[in-house]
């Protein structure tokens, strides 16, 4: 899906809305803040998308004036989604002073950080939270809303699709998370989808993950016999979704793609290009050093508790020597990382904070 605002010049807007499909007619549904305005019909024909072959008839734009919405210069929350999907297209500042940054933060969570995202993103004036969901091409076009200089992105994506972007003006975070837990929260997950809808996954998401999600659906999570026999059984499309998830996101280009030790090295360096990375060990340092990079209250960064019933199913994983074997790669790459952040006093630590917000300027 491509996507993008041409022009906002109060009483007029207009913009484009391609479909995934080529015959597809495309929709927006236009609000703001008080409540859904009207759905309407991208009727404005794009010759360019016809010759390009992106579309059948080339009706994908849409234009927005008084003739459509009498009051639309006074409609300061004025917000446009695509009505399939409900991808956010374009919205006018929902602040009166927007975060002016460009800003990703990289999800390494199966669980997405929705509250955390939520309460940072209405800061900017763009913001797109799991954006993994909505398909590679969709997400390459949210980093090319060159137009708007505010925008906040989030998603499990595989960086180095989108490593140029650093170059180009966004800065990136990340909230990284111990692989033990990680791996337990995964195969909680997975056991769970096995038996209900999970709203978060997109599509591609649980094509790939359903056969893991079928092969764990019966494990006993309190059973380390149980947790052992599941993941020694597990087949190789079954493990992919386990194997070194942190340093695969960081190194692979395509979801098969596999890493191997000599692949940490490369994650640790792309890594090092993140304006402020934290660690869940100590996140309330990393809550502190994104209020001041974005110059808001840590109040509006909620962020997630460990929940104690998947510390247990962690602590058994650490016990067994095929859980090692699946986390390899993200264990080095974990020592490595939290032996880099340890501060040698605590000045050190404030140093590392201010340090990050003066880089955003």
């Amino acid at each position: 899906m491509l996507f993008n605002l041409e022009y906002d010049r109060g009483t007029v807007l207009e913009g484009y809305l391609i479909p995934d499909g080529f015959s597809d007619l495309p929709h927006i549904r236009v609000s703001d803040a008080d409540g859904e305005l009207m759905v309407l019909p991208c009727d404005q024909i794009k010759e360019a998308v016809v010759a390009s072959g992106r579309h059948e008839n080339g009706r994908v734009g849409f234009k927005l004036d008084t003739s459509i919405i009498p009051d639309i210069a006074e409609r300061h929350t004025l917000m446009i989604h695509d009505a399939k999907s409900g991808l956010l297209i374009y919205r006018r500042p929902q602040v009166s002073q927007p975060v002016p940054l460009k800003i990703l933060r990289l999800e390494t969570q199966l669980l997405p950080m929705a509250k955390f995202d939520y309460r940072c993103g209405r800061h900017f004036q763009y913001e797109l939270s799991s954006v993994e969901r909505f398909g590679h091409e969709t997400a390459l076009q949210a980093f090319h809303l060159n137009a708007i200089q505010s925008i906040y992105i989030s998603g499990r994506l595989l960086l180095r699709n989108y490593e140029e972007f650093l170059d180009k003006g966004f800065k990136a975070i990340v909230l990284l998370t111990d692989p033990y837990y990680e791996l337990a929260l995964r195969i909680f997950l997975l056991k769970r989808m096995a038996k209900t809808q999970i709203s978060f996954f997109g599509d591609r998401d649980k094509i790939i993950l359903a056969p893991a999600a079928e092969h764990f659906a019966e494990v006993d999570l309190e059973s380390e016999a149980s947790l052992k026999s599941a993941l020694k059984k597990a087949s190789q499309n079954v493990r992919n979704v386990l194997l070194s998830p942190v340093t695969r996101q960081l190194v692979a280009s395509t979801p098969e793609q596999l890493v191997k030790r000599s692949d940490v090295a490369a994650a640790i360096d792309l890594l090092s290009r993140f304006t402020i990375v934290g660690h869940d060990a100590d996140s309330f340092h990393f809550q502190d050093a994104i209020g001041e990079l974005l110059g808001i209250s840590i109040g509006d960064l909620p962020l997630p508790s460990r929940h104690t019933a998947l510390e247990d199913v962690a602590t058994r994983l650490r016990t067994l020597h095929i859980a090692e074997l699946i986390l390899e790669e993200d264990l080095i790459f974990d020592h490595y990382v939290r032996e880099a952040m340890k501060p040698t006093a605590p000045e050190l630590r404030k140093a590392n904070t201010s340090r990050h917000a003066q880089n955003s300027h």
